[in-house]
């Protein structure tokens, strides 16, 4: 759960309002950012503004150019690719991990999940849907039991929003993936961490593959 925005500094604030814009397409791949501008926007001051900037280009939202000035990173689809190897294979290790680990309240809520999913894709909600498969995940991630692997996979989660905010935004979702969590959590169920980890493996992979089509598909389809 998000951090109260009194309990946040105010460089904490304008990185979270910075990056919320950025992952919403407000601030769009290719447009020059400023701290000024930024300070105005998100009503704070440059300080802020600037060591906002500064995480976001460690995370890879943001790019600096040779003359310093400061840009939003392109979306790069070969890189998403590369993002996605990696993913599958933390996740699969996390799904492995949690598998003997996961109490029946964790299993309860992750079935919930795909519940919510499911009923997300009949109605056509692409952005419900991918949140409630977070929330799936995120059980995963909570009940693993090794936090350096949390880590890492929350770091790709960053890096990776940008792009699924895109496709979310297209309205369109692949009804299979809930069949995929099903699978995943029929593993869980059965404490099966050799089957817990193919079955998010092949998830995630498949999920690579559709993502990086809708996104080239898009990217053909603009002039």
């Amino acid at each position: 759960m998000p951090e109260p925005a009194s309990k946040l500094s105010l460089a904490d604030e304008a990185y979270r309002e910075i990056r919320d814009a950025l992952l919403s397409g407000a601030l769009e791949p290719g447009q020059r950012l400023s701290e000024p501008e930024l300070a105005l926007r998100f009503n704070t001051s440059r300080s802020p503004a600037r060591e906002a900037l500064l995480r976001l280009e460690h995370e890879g939202f943001v790019e600096r150019l040779p003359s310093g000035r400061v840009r939003v990173a392109a979306l790069d689809v070969g890189y998403l690719e590369q993002l996605y190897v990696v993913r599958a294979n933390l996740e699969g290790l996390a799904a492995r991990l949690a598998a003997p680990l996961l109490r029946t309240v964790d299993l309860d809520a992750m079935t919930r999940s795909v519940d919510d999913m499911d009923s997300a894709v009949k109605n056509d909600d692409a952005s419900g849907a991918i949140a409630a498969g977070q929330q799936f995940h995120d059980v995963l991630m909570r009940e693993c039991g090794n936090e350096p692997l949390v880590s890492l996979l929350a770091a790709l989660k960053g890096r990776i929003g940008r792009f699924r905010a895109l496709v979310a935004s297209l309205g369109d979702y692949d009804a299979d993936r809930v069949l995929e969590h099903r699978r995943i959590l029929e593993a869980l169920f059965a404490r099966d961490p050799d089957r817990a980890q193919a079955e998010m493996i092949g998830h995630v992979s498949r999920s690579a593959t559709v993502l990086v089509r809708r996104l080239r598909e898009r990217a053909a389809d603009t002039p």
